[in-house]
């Protein structure tokens, strides 16, 4: 079998550390077509922190389960990583003169002390910025300073951390600073959390379509819980319904 099935299990909410903040369009989208399928189509990514987990990716997932009255949610446990990287934003109108204006962040020509993130222009030009405010928490509400400049209910386009793109007229890359799963977990501690889409997390092997019934998650022992979703693996995999794709995957979501 592929040792990625392996890492299949159901966790309680309550036990998932939820880092990002969500997009309440998104989440109400995906909590419609989770209740019609009547099924958790993929798992939720996490790794193991202290006694709980740290949610990777499928925040929106995991608040959609939580609000359709769900006890578990199907996840995908992996090795922790030794830090998050961050998404790069496209948008437009992002000038010097609009950064400056945001209160608690610093703009510079030089990267700074405190890294939130770094903006390319199109004719070549890289600014950083930092926060003024020392500490976390400091950084935290310069990211939310920051995002405060994205137009209202436009769709922000994501580029991969290490990923390249041709900008055009008045477009602008807002790439990320990265961080490490403690700090995520020190952000959740201490009643924070990180605007959406910030973090980016690469899985090695990530299992999509597992497609496991809602009806499933509701309650019940949690022991007893896994021992059915071990069962329904099984299952899959005797009847020739699991492939392994080892090239990249665009993925329509």
């Amino acid at each position: 079998m592929i040792p990625a099935l392996k890492d299949l299990r159901l966790v309680e909410l309550d036990c998932l550390i939820l880092h990002e903040a969500h997009d309440e369009d998104r989440l109400s989208r995906l909590r419609g077509r989770i209740e019609a399928e009547g099924e958790q189509r993929n798992p939720v990514i996490v790794s193991p922190h202290e006694d709980r987990y740290l949610v990777l990716d499928g925040a929106h997932r995991v608040r959609a389960l939580g609000e359709l009255g769900l006890r578990f949610v199907l996840v995908q446990a992996v090795e922790p990583p030794e830090r998050a990287e961050g998404w790069g934003h496209l948008l437009d109108g992002v000038g010097r003169a609009e950064l400056e204006e945001i209160e608690g962040i610093e703009v510079s020509d030089r990267p700074g002390d405190a890294p939130v993130a770094e903006v390319e222009s199109t004719g070549g030009e890289s600014l950083f910025l930092s926060a003024v405010e020392e500490g976390l928490g400091g950084r935290v509400r310069a990211l939310w300073g920051l995002q405060s400049l994205y137009p209202e209910g436009v769709v922000v386009r994501r580029v991969e951390p290490d990923g390249g793109v041709r900008l055009s007229g008045g477009e602008a890359l807002i790439r990320y600073r990265t961080f490490t799963p403690r700090e995520l977990a020190a952000i959740v501690d201490s009643g924070d959390v990180l605007p959406a889409g910030v973090t980016r997390f690469h899985v090695r092997e990530r299992v999509l379509g597992v497609r496991y019934p809602l009806d499933l998650m509701k309650d019940g022992d949690a022991t007893a819980q896994n021992v059915e979703l071990r069962r329904f693996v099984r299952r899959r995999w005797d009847e020739d319904r699991v492939r392994y794709y080892g090239e990249p995957v665009v993925l329509f979501e």
